[in-house]
This record gives C-alpha cells, sequence and structure tokens, in this order.
C-alpha cells in the first residue's frame, strides 16, 4: 500500500469514526429523532419492515411502469456488448443497511411534520389545494433540492474529498439496478441528501404553504426518478427551467466531473460543468 493510499485510509477511518461518535452521541440525547411517533420496540422493528418491503416493491412498480411505457434503452445499453458491471460487495451491503436506517427514520419524521405542522404551514384538508401549493409547491421544491444538492456533490468531487466518502459511488460507471445502485453510497453521503431533502420541503411549506398530499405526492416522484437515474432506460423530460435525464447522470458516472444536479442543471451550466450526453459513436468520433 502507498503511502498516499494509507494516508487517505487513516483519514477515512478517523472521518467515519468521528461521524459515529457524533451521530451516537446526539441520538443519545435526542432519542425521539428516530422514533418521533413513539412506538413500541416492536412496532418500530415492524414499521422498517414494512418501509422495506414498500421500497422494493416501489422499484420494481417504477421499472414496470417504464417498460409498459416502452421507453428506450440508453444507446450505451444497446451496442449489443456489456457496460462494466460490479457486483455489490461487503462494504456495499453494510452502506445500504445503514442508509435503510437512515430512511426510516426521515420517512418517521417526514409523516411526523406533515401530521403535526400547523394548518397555515402545511393545509391537509381537501378545500385547500390550490395552484400555489400544489404546482407551485412541487417546482420549489425540485429547485431548492438542487440548488443544495449540486454544490454538495460537487465538493464531494474534491480531490481532498472524494475518496473518503462519494468514490464508493462510483464503482458503477453505468448503473442498472435501480434503488441498490441509487442507494449505495457512503452514510454521510446518505445523510446529506436527505437533508438537502428536508430544505425543499421546508422552503415549500414556508414559501407556498405546500399541501400535505404535494410533498407526499414530491417525495415519491423523487424517490422514483432517483432510481430511474441509476437505470439503464432514457428518460427525459424538461420544462420551466426542470431539465430530467436518465442520460445526464448515466454521463456523471462515467466523467465523473460532470452534471452534478439531478432535475434543474442550472448549477452545472454556471460551474461550467454541463455535458451532453454521448453515446458510444460520439465517444468513438472523439477518439
Amino acid at each position: 500500500m502507498t503511502d498516499r493510499r494509507a494516508a487517505q485510509q487513516r483519514m477515512s477511518w478517523l472521518l467515519d469514526g468521528c461521524t459515529i461518535s457524533g451521530v451516537s452521541a446526539f441520538l443519545y440525547h435526542k432519542p425521539e429523532w428516530i422514533n418521533p411517533w413513539g412506538l413500541t420496540p416492536l412496532q418500530w422493528v415492524v414499521g422498517f419492515v414494512l418501509i422495506r418491503g414498500a421500497i422494493a416493491l416501489y422499484d420494481h412498480l417504477v421499472v414496470f411502469l417504464v417498460e409498459c411505457s416502452k421507453a428506450k434503452r440508453l444507446p450505451t445499453r444497446t451496442t449489443g456488448n456489456p457496460v462494466r458491471y460490479v457486483d455489490l460487495d461487503r462494504t456495499s451491503c453494510v452502506f445500504l443497511s445503514i442508509n435503510s436506517l437512515n430512511e426510516w427514520f426521515f420517512v418517521q419524521r417526514l409523516c411526523h411534520f406533515l401530521w403535526y405542522a400547523d394548518s397555515g404551514i402545511v393545509p391537509k384538508a381537501l378545500e385547500d389545494v390550490g395552484l400555489a401549493n400544489t404546482l407551485g409547491a412541487l417546482y420549489v421544491m425540485f429547485v431548492v433540492l438542487d440548488v443544495c444538492y449540486a454544490p454538495c456533490h460537487h465538493i464531494l468531487h474534491m480531490p481532498s474529498m472524494y475518496p473518503l466518502i462519494h468514490k464508493h459511488h462510483h464503482r458503477q460507471h453505468f448503473p442498472t439496478r435501480g434503488y441498490l445502485d441509487a442507494g449505495n453510497e457512503h452514510p454521510i453521503e446518505h445523510m446529506i441528501g436527505t437533508m438537502c431533502t428536508w430544505a425543499a420541503v421546508l422552503a415549500a411549506a414556508y414559501t407556498t404553504g405546500a399541501h400535505a398530499g404535494t410533498i407526499f405526492l414530491f417525495f415519491n416522484v423523487h424517490a422514483a426518478l432517483a432510481m430511474l437515474n441509476h437505470s439503464p432506460y432514457d428518460v427525459a423530460f424538461g420544462a420551466l427551467g426542470i431539465q430530467y435525464s436518465v442520460g445526464s447522470h448515466e454521463m456523471h458516472h462515467r466523467k465523473f466531473t460532470v452534471n452534478y444536479a439531478q432535475y434543474c442543471m442550472w448549477y452545472d451550466h454556471l460551474a461550467r460543468t454541463y455535458a451532453n450526453y454521448e453515446g458510444p459513436d460520439d465517444s468513438t468520433k472523439k477518439l
């Protein structure tokens, strides 16, 4: 092992150790963060199992609906030559397990927030549904999510940070497994992602009075699009600055330093890190 690699490994252990210590201390003093509803241990475990089953089912449902829509596969997946594929290793399984707990914490807190939030902030009644707290709120959430996420994602690609956290997610250059590839990331990165999602929800709630149903819809659409971003399907759409493309995220996994955003590519255009999709023919022409 080289001196540089050994130093990176020591930094990784130090970062992980400090994170574990910090999170453990926080949860020791604030146990309600992982059980805001005051569930019994049995109820908590049953809820966790049900959520895991629902996510697995949802992942398959998204794929089923996309295939029913006759969506084409990305050009890199139709050449007849298999793309680079990496199996889930032990670290991947550990990360996915930890992240599944973080998702359960997030779902509990999100539902608790929607249920107990003042009706002036998050209305719940059907008669409160309006244009601003539905379509307007959805737009705000997707924009704010990327305004927060894209620069954080870019920072994770800085040479000093990349090998410590984000490098693991890039083991798969051609994502194909949906949720398993989307969620296969360092827990620190996963926490950053959930905090960006929280920022998007709170921004919409306090600016548009986002309806509870709108926030629930956003969470599910965001989850579906994150799964699709790590699939072989050529799905793309856009309007009013929203520019979603599975191909753009595949380019990020292939090129590493482009297309940091997911839905609004404004940051990438500003930072000059945006890259158009390149199929196998385009790559060949550049050689």
